[in-house]
């Protein structure tokens, strides 16, 4: 059975549950109908069904019945007490996959009381157009029958990479929060550039377009960033500056998602 075929719920309705329900339909052609999603939020729910012609319900417990495939897509402190309501009514050999961040696959495993295959993704925004990077680990009940499933599932909404559990934070600190130290540079480009003469929007598109093409060029030639910049005559930024803003970044988002882990676990 391909991804079209299972059924899939959400616990949790949020923007990243948006992201991959929209993917789900638009990039693995699932039927909405064959999707569920869960929220305490009645409108955010109403919200979900007009947009998505999706299931909702108010009760976790119905998306855990309903859902072949269950994305835990709750915030990091609530993945916990909603698996212990819904444990009971989890369908037998549904697929976990967690998109909470700083949670352990054993403390999932934990939670639910008894063997179950967890998969912990880390989503990013860019997965909403199937150009994400997605890493994931596994738990300890995923088997090599799993795996051909899980590949495919998570090629629906980009790029990914299997890790050891250990190096999930730092994956975090880099894939899930890194949208955020690029954004802000396409904009001060494109804002300098239009503050020179050029339209907003051909300012924006270029920037951007400069962005993404500098990227491609790091994974097409497999030559470093170091040696790519050498290619170029000109260069006016501050380097050593620049690599120690976007480091220390990276490094305080790891601190930040590492001593929530912490204070999860306990």
């Amino acid at each position: 059975m391909g991804l079209s075929g299972k059924r899939y719920a959400s616990l949790g309705g949020g923007i990243i549950a948006g992201v991959f329900i929209e993917r789900l339909i638009q990039g693995a052609g699932v039927p909405p109908g064959n999707i569920l999603a869960t929220d305490i939020r009645p409108e955010r729910l109403e919200q979900l069904a007009k947009q998505y012609g999706i299931r909702t319900s108010a009760a976790n417990g119905e998306g855990a019945a309903f859902g072949e495939v269950m994305f835990l897509a709750v915030p990091p402190n609530a993945v916990k007490p909603v698996l212990a309501e819904v444990r009971g009514q989890l369908r037998p050999g549904a697929l976990l996959v967690s998109l909470a961040a700083a949670v352990p696959t054993a403390a999932i495993e934990e939670a639910v009381g008894r063997p179950v295959p967890v998969v912990r993704v880390i989503p990013n925004t860019p997965s909403w157009i199937g150009r994400g990077m997605n890493p994931y680990c596994l738990g300890r009940h995923v088997s090599e029958a799993d795996l051909p499933f899980v590949g495919q599932l998570l090629a629906v909404f980009g790029e990914t990479v299997r890790l050891e559990e250990g190096l999930m934070n730092a994956a975090t600190a880099l894939t899930a929060v890194g949208p955020t130290y690029v954004f802000p540079v396409i904009q001060a480009m494109a804002a300098a550039a239009a503050g020179l003469g050029l339209p907003e929007p051909v300012a924006l598109r270029a920037a951007a377009q400069t962005v993404l093409g500098a990227a491609w060029l790091v994974l097409e030639t497999g030559k470093t960033p170091g040696e790519l910049k050498e290619m170029i005559s000109t260069r006016t930024l501050p380097e050593p500056e620049a690599e120690r803003l976007f480091a220390g970044a990276i490094e305080a988002a790891y601190a930040k998602i590492s001593a929530a882990e912490k204070k999860l676990v306990g």
